[in-house]
């Protein structure tokens, strides 16, 4: 399964174009639309280092979205 990365932004060009490169990584995009949504993808980063620092111990995990169905 290919890592998820999180994206935001009001200029729909410019996601396209980061979401082509970061598909050319071989991760997988995940457009959470407009760029106000940027403040919510900072406190899931806060989100990870509470779980690398109080749960998991370590770097070597991932959030990822998970399409049922």
């Amino acid at each position: 399964h290919p890592l998820d990365v999180f994206i935001a932004g009001d200029d729909s060009q410019a996601k396209a174009r980061v979401s082509a490169f970061i598909d050319s990584l071989g991760l997988r995009p995940m457009d959470t639309g407009r760029l106000i949504m940027a403040q919510t993808l900072e406190h899931a980063c806060m989100l990870w280092l509470g779980l690398m620092t109080h749960s998991i111990k370590h770097t070597n995990f991932s959030i990822r979205v998970s399409l049922l169905g």
